[in-house]
C-alpha cells in the first residue's frame, strides 16, 4: 500500500504503518514538525501548505491511501468552534477538493469529538457520497483498547466504490502506566508547591504505583495551561509534569523516536499534544484491506 500522509506531525501514521506500506510520502507546512519528523524517518517529507496544492501535486504521489489529521482548533472550544469559517480549515477545505479530483482507493482522517457534526464534516461526507465512496466513522480511545491514556478522537475511513468494515470493538487487557515512564526524570518537569496549593482541585493526578492509573488526555497546552491539558505525575519523590517523551510513548510511538538536539521543551509539548493515537490509527488502517 502506498500511503500519502497529510498534515503529517511529526508521523503517528507513518508509525502506525510500520512496514504494512510500501511507500509513505509525508505533506506539513509546520518547520518544527518537519525537522522532528525527518529526524525519525527516512521517507520523503515535504513542508508544503496545503490550502494552495492542486490536484495533479498529490495525485502525482499515486497513493492508495490519503491520511489526513488536519488542525483541529476550527473544531474546539479553546479555538472558538469558527469550523470552516476558520482560516485554519481552509487546507482541510482544498484537500476535500483534490480527493474529488483524484478520488484515491482510500481515505481517512482523524480529528477532535468536534468536527462529527460541523458544516466541516458536512462538506466532507458529501463530497465522499457525490464521489462514490462508502465510509465508517467512530470516536475512538486508546484507553478502551488498554493503553493508559485518554485520547478520544473522531476517526473516518472511506473506501471508493466500496464499504469498508466497521471498527472492532475494545479490548479488556490494560498495559499499567509505569511501563512507559522513565526510571528518572529531569528536575525542570517538578510542579512547584505554589501551583499546587493555587491548583489542589483541578490538577489531573496519577500514581506511577498504580497499576489501574489512566492518564487524562494530552492536548498542546500542556505545560503552558495549569489545568485541563493531561495528567500530573506522583511519584515518592513528589510531584511532577509527564516528560514530552513519555507523552509519545503513551502514544504508542516508539523508544526509538527521538527529539532533535536544540528543540525547546515548549515546542516538544506542543507537537507531541497535537499528534495521534498510534494504537488508535492502527485500528482504523487495519480495515484498510482487500
Amino acid at each position: 500500500m502506498r500511503v500519502l500522509e497529510l498534515f503529517a506531525g511529526i508521523g503517528g501514521c507513518a508509525v502506525a504503518l510500520g512496514d504494512r506500506a510500501a511507500d509513505i510520502a509525508a505533506i506539513d507546512q509546520d518547520e518544527a514538525a518537519h525537522t522532528v519528523y525527518v529526524h525519525n524517518h527516512t521517507h520523503p517529507a515535504q513542508r508544503l501548505n496545503l490550502a494552495g496544492v492542486k490536484p495533479p501535486a498529490l495525485a502525482a504521489h499515486e497513493a492508495d491511501l490519503w491520511w489526513m489529521s488536519p488542525p483541529c482548533q476550527p473544531f474546539t472550544v479553546r479555538g472558538r468552534q469558527r469550523d470552516v469559517d476558520d482560516p485554519r480549515c481552509g487546507a482541510l477545505l482544498n484537500v476535500l477538493r483534490c480527493i474529488d479530483a483524484v478520488r484515491p482507493r482510500w481515505v481517512a482522517l482523524e480529528n477532535v469529538p468536534g468536527f462529527a457534526g460541523s458544516r466541516a464534516h458536512g462538506r466532507l461526507t458529501s463530497m465522499l457520497r457525490g464521489a462514490g465512496y462508502g465510509w465508517v466513522q467512530a470516536e475512538l480511545c486508546p484507553s478502551t483498547w488498554g493503553v493508559p491514556n485518554r485520547r478520544r478522537r473522531f476517526y473516518l475511513l472511506a473506501r471508493h466504490e466500496g464499504q469498508p468494515a466497521p471498527f472492532p470493538p475494545p479490548a479488556s487487557a490494560t498495559t499499567p502506566l509505569r511501563a512507559f515512564l522513565d526510571d528518572s526524570a529531569d528536575p525542570a518537569l517538578a510542579v512547584s508547591q505554589a501551583l499546587q496549593e493555587r491548583y489542589a482541585s483541578a490538577l489531573a493526578v496519577v500514581r506511577a504505583d498504580d497499576a489501574t492509573a489512566v492518564a487524562e488526555c494530552f492536548t498542546s497546552a500542556y505545560g503552558r495551561s495549569p489545568v485541563y491539558a493531561g495528567s500530573y505525575l506522583r511519584q515518592s519523590g513528589g510531584l511532577r509534569r509527564f516528560s514530552p517523551t513519555e507523552i509519545v510513548r503513551l502514544l504508542g510511538f516508539p523508544r526509538t523516536f527521538a527529539w532533535p538536539a536544540g528543540l525547546a521543551l515548549a515546542k516538544r509539548y506542543k507537537l507531541a499534544g497535537n499528534s495521534l493515537s498510534v494504537h488508535a490509527v492502527r485500528v482504523v488502517l487495519a480495515q484498510c484491506g482487500g
